[in-house]
Order: C-alpha cells, then sequence, then structure tokens
C-alpha cells in the first residue's frame, strides 16, 4: 500500500506543468530614491465572473459555462528596495504585463500594450470573451458594486509584457 500511495505522489508531481508558476513579485530597485505605484495583468482563461469597473460591479455566468479574459490589477506602491507580491497562484501562462508609474517620470522601456486603470484599488477585466459552452441552462447574472463618492476615474495606459517564461517563481525588477 505504501508503495502505491508512493507512486501516485511520484506520478501526481511528474503531471505538474514546468509552465505553472508560484508567484510574480515586483520590486523597486531605483537607486535615485524614487517610489512608484505597479500594477500586473495576467491571462484568467476560466473564469465565471468578469469584473467590469473598479468599483466590484461584474458579469457572470453559472458554471460550467466560462470567460476568459486578462485581469489588470493596481494598485501597489513600492518605495525604494521595496517589493509587493502581485501575483500569488501558480499560472499557466508565459506573459504577463506590467505598468509602472515612477515619481522620477521615467517609463517602462517596451511598454505598449494597452490597459484600463483607475484612480483606486481596482481589478478590471480586459480583452475578454464569453461566455463559452453556455447551453440552454446557462443563465447570467450581474453584480453592482458599491463605490463611495466620487467614483473613480479610469485612463489607459501601456504595459510592459513580461515573458515569464517557465520559471516556478518570477520577480521583475525595476532599475
Amino acid at each position: 500500500m505504501k508503495r502505491i500511495a508512493a507512486a501516485l505522489t511520484l506520478a501526481t508531481i511528474a503531471l505538474v506543468s514546468r509552465n505553472s508558476f508560484a508567484w510574480f513579485d515586483i520590486c523597486n530597485n531605483k537607486t535615485n530614491g524614487a517610489s512608484m505605484y505597479v500594477t500586473y495583468a495576467s491571462y484568467v482563461p476560466n473564469t465565471t465572473k468578469v469584473f467590469s469597473d473598479a468599483c466590484g460591479s461584474y458579469d457572470g455566468v453559472y458554471s460550467p459555462a466560462y470567460f476568459t479574459a486578462w485581469r489588470n490589477t493596481g494598485w501597489w506602491h513600492l518605495e525604494p528596495n521595496q517589493c509587493a507580491r502581485v501575483y500569488g497562484p501558480a499560472l499557466t501562462n508565459t506573459w504577463g504585463y506590467v505598468y509602472a508609474q515612477i515619481s522620477d517620470g521615467s517609463t517602462l522601456t517596451g511598454a505598449n500594450i494597452p490597459f484600463t486603470v483607475s484612480n483606486v484599488a481596482f481589478s478590471i477585466d480586459q480583452y475578454r470573451a464569453g461566455p463559452f459552452n453556455c447551453g440552454a441552462g446557462c443563465v447570467g447574472v450581474n453584480g453592482a458594486g458599491s463605490c463611495g463618492q466620487p467614483a473613480p476615474n479610469y485612463w489607459t495606459v501601456n504595459a510592459l509584457p513580461v515573458n515569464q517564461g517557465s520559471y516556478t517563481n518570477f520577480t521583475f525588477s525595476i532599475h
């Protein structure tokens, strides 16, 4: 029995994809003392909710239907030599997207993918598609978030594509 349990454990470990990621950190390694606010976007291939604004409003479907989306979240404030874990669950995609609003006015070279951000803490699903696999029994739901006054402002920023490759853990340093 112990051999079977050990074999099953090893088989499970062998089936774990080398492309899964344990976490994504962003670090402020600016040497001039600049602080920054950062956002991170990642692909969500199968979700039953897509968030449409910074107030927590969403459109949803009941399983087994699903949406796909790029989920952009922010803000994390980083002082010099500080890091933030911007994504903790396992990822299966190769690419993430980072935007940094840096106090010294510098930008991330090569940032060219537009994402919407808000002046408040947010999680907004963009470039979304679906619902998929929505048969006759699929009923949609809507949720309305609650925003304080004044309502959030939105604008578009250009995020930097980051090839996360097949790393177990990934740290993105901003210099």
